[in-house]
């Protein structure tokens, strides 16, 4: 146990000078009665405030380029959206890290409305629904499929997110039925796979969906 020679008081745990004088300690310390959690080094809030910083500052940058030039380049606008989009690609992280799963949903339609907008800023060469969008919708399938079994889990917990790229992949129809993909071969593969291997799922393991929309949705 520390003591305080000059306050004459003893102090448990291990301090390094007196709480109340602040001055030198004796005596041997001792272990905490109560254990310390450490502290993160880069926290959630951390991340947030870091991208928060990054965006204005970028934005002030703009702001004197636009000023200097006299006028609003025409990357302009589309570098503004993109730092906006990374941004809050920052904050869904920050916020679900915890959930891979979540997160891989997320990470996916950012991805595919940020190509899109890309694709549309520089040309619209189509590209994004040409490639990128049926490749992420069934690549994300497949990848909560993989994390699903490497974590263990059981399929009532992650079916549901299987449902949701099966509803994302038919957004691809939009683009089918308006005549705007004009290479339509892997949007209609995309979305064929996306049907069967959720239809299968119905078929042979409708009891897990099942219990996972009562658990979720209270059907």
């Amino acid at each position: 146990m520390q003591q305080c020679n000059r306050c004459q008081i003893r102090i448990r745990g291990s301090k390094r000078v007196c709480p109340l004088c602040g001055g030198a300690l004796s005596g041997t310390p001792e272990d905490p009665a109560f254990p310390a959690l450490p502290r993160r080094k880069f926290s959630r809030m951390s991340a947030v405030k870091l991208a928060a910083f990054l965006l204005i500052a970028f934005l002030i940058t703009d702001a004197l380029i636009i000023y200097l030039l006299n006028g609003v380049p025409s990357w302009m606008p589309l570098a503004v959206f993109s730092a906006a989009v990374g941004f809050v690609d920052i904050c869904i992280l920050a916020y679900f890290r915890n959930n891979i799963l979540k997160n891989m949903q997320f990470q996916v339609v950012v991805g595919i409305v940020l190509s899109i907008v890309i694709d549309y800023s520089t040309g619209w060469y189509r590209w994004s629904i040409h490639w990128v969008f049926p490749i992420a919708v069934a690549s994300v399938m497949v990848a909560t499929i993989m994390t699903g079994v490497i974590l263990r889990m059981s399929l009532q917990e992650f079916v549901l997110y299987l449902l949701v790229d099966t509803l994302l992949s038919q957004i691809q129809w939009f683009f089918l039925l308006t005549h705007r993909n004009t290479f339509p071969l892997p949007a209609l593969i995309s979305i064929a796979s996306c049907i069967l291997l959720f239809l299968g799922i119905l078929i042979f393991r409708w009891r897990d969906f099942f219990s996972a929309s009562s658990r979720y949705f209270n059907i």
